[in-house]
């Protein structure tokens, strides 16, 4: 009957699907192209505009002031998107308050209350504590849209130079800022870009494309830790890790260079890369920790099978910063 041959019809197309499906070709050059323009379109889009960049740093330079007044000897550091260049002007602004003594958990909740007592002043915005937090935190919110806002921590200090370590990767390649924000919206979308609920961090989206930048053929990225390592740069530490990284632009280009050896730079576009960055962990990544620098003389040997989207805090190694539910 005619009801038979359409369905043997579907089945047959459902069966090209599948075998296309499992069977990936790779994408035109014209294909990428055009993804390439909108994706950069639509980054550009994102990016703060200048008014933008002026509120912040004048909301910035009031808070430290009014803090200064209320606690002796805080310092105001911003981290996260507002200082490794993926922030955006519905970003909320992280902020790292530095208090001298303050180095227990206890001890950071107490000056969060200080602090929250002072906000609580402010008419504009509500304060709302999130002490239970695996870093004791205060969001502070405005009342009305397109005030900044922003979430306060304590002496956060490492935070705030994992951002620096990601902005000098970002100042390295334009393409990784563009894949950062265009697979951060991918992730917020299909609601999988937040950490409280055991699904994908910012901060780890941005390190899993330094690795899979940095493992291209040719490379695009080098490890700008295992550089200063190489070069026997003088260790800085922050809270007793050794923080150092590379970030005299001229040896990361020559490091670069003999990375890829006879080979040209690498030029493919963001199309290109966002497609294979989705191959890669969709297709080819089965296990293993996801790290941007070499890890060997600092932990022993260990089997990687049964990691899954573990993600290597690039100062504190072993740090899983992903943490992500497998349930979810």
């Amino acid at each position: 009957s005619e009801s038979d041959v359409s369905g043997a019809s579907l089945a047959a197309w459902w069966r090209r699907r599948q075998e296309h499906s499992s069977k990936p070709g790779l994408p035109s050059k014209e294909l990428t192209a055009r993804l390439s323009q909108e994706l950069e379109a639509y980054a550009t889009d994102l990016l703060p505009r200048p008014q933008h960049v002026a509120q912040k740093d004048e909301f910035l330079k009031r808070l430290q002031q009014h803090l200064a007044e209320v606690i002796d000897g805080a310092e105001v550091s911003p981290f996260g998107s507002v200082v490794n260049g993926f922030w955006t002007p519905s970003s909320d602004v992280d902020i790292c308050v530095r208090v001298p003594g303050a180095s227990t958990r206890n001890a950071q909740i107490q000056v969060l209350r200080q602090i929250s007592a002072e906000l609580s002043k402010a008419k504009t915005h509500h304060v709302e504590p999130r002490f239970g937090a695996q870093v004791p935190i205060l969001h502070w919110a405005p009342l009305r849209p397109g005030m900044v806002s922003c979430d306060i921590s304590v002496n956060n200090v490492l935070a705030v130079v994992n951002s620096r370590l990601v902005g000098h990767y970002v100042r390295q390649d334009e393409r990784l800022r563009t894949l950062g924000l265009c697979v951060k919206a991918w992730a917020a979308a299909r609601g999988i870009n937040d950490r409280s609920r055991g699904t994908i961090s910012s901060f780890t989206l941005v390190l899993m494309l330094i690795h899979f930048l940095q493992r291209r053929d040719p490379p695009a990225l080098p490890s700008l830790q295992d550089l200063a390592f190489s070069q026997n740069e003088k260790p800085r530490f922050v809270n007793g890790v050794d923080c150092r990284y590379c970030t005299d632009h001229k040896r990361i280009q020559q490091e670069l260079s003999s990375l890829r050896g006879s080979r040209p730079p690498n030029q493919e576009n963001v199309g290109e890369l966002l497609m294979e960055f989705f191959r890669f962990f969709g297709h080819e990544y089965r296990h293993g920790i996801i790290r941007i620098r070499d890890t060997r003389s600092l932990l022993p040997p260990v089997d990687e099978t049964g990691c899954y989207l573990v993600v290597d805090n690039p100062f504190e190694v072993g740090k899983d910063v992903a943490n992500i539910d497998a349930s979810q």
